[in-house]
């Protein structure tokens, strides 16, 4: 287990990631900033708490990307057991965090980042199945996107934007669970590329 720990580099990439995570959500709860909007023509506001999954998903994903192909290539290591852990960590982890910042703050959108956090490394990890190269873009992608063409003209999110929605939101709620599972349950099934 030792070795799978430097390999994948738990301490130097994802726990300092981590650790950026933590104090995003709890430096930015409840900032906004205007950013255009393609559909609505005018702007919407945009809450840099959106951002926050990102460096946890990016260090999650090289994390799980740097690889001792002899070291795993052994079929008696248990290393997707491991690797599973790991994303299962990580996202409890950030539910942790958003709910102790959501606690202390009283702030529902560091309530929500958890349940964001999840629906983007579920998303991430389907992603890269198909194509491990671009994964990692896939959380920024997702959060431009909502940010972009994600709101009526009320600035009402849609359903499918699963992001700025309330906490509470048992459609959001779902769909960040199922996401998450569809893409640990994938991640769980591959192979690695040797």
């Amino acid at each position: 287990m030792i070795w799978w720990f430097k390999a994948r580099r738990v301490w130097a990439v994802l726990v300092p990631c981590m650790a950026l995570f933590a104090a995003v959500v709890a430096g930015f709860n409840g900032v906004a900033v205007e950013f255009p909007s393609l559909l609505v023509g005018g702007s919407n506001d945009f809450l840099v708490m959106l951002l926050a999954p990102v460096p946890v998903t990016s260090g999650l994903l090289l994390s799980l990307s740097s690889r001792l192909e002899e070291g795993e290539a052994a079929a008696w290591r248990p290393v997707s057991r491991y690797d599973t852990v790991l994303v299962l960590v990580t996202g409890a982890f950030a539910i942790v965090v958003g709910g102790v910042a959501g606690q202390a703050s009283g702030s529902d959108d560091a309530w929500s980042t958890g349940r964001n956090t999840l629906f983007l490394i579920g998303l991430m990890l389907l992603v890269h199945a198909v194509a491990p190269q671009g994964a990692v873009a896939v959380p920024v992608g997702w959060i431009f996107m909502v940010v972009l063409i994600g709101f009526d003209r009320f600035h009402h999110p849609y359903p499918w934007t699963v992001l700025p929605q309330p906490p509470t939101d048992p459609p959001a709620f779902a769909a960040a669970l199922v996401t998450f599972a569809a893409g640990l349950a994938t991640h769980a099934r591959q192979r690695p590329r040797l």
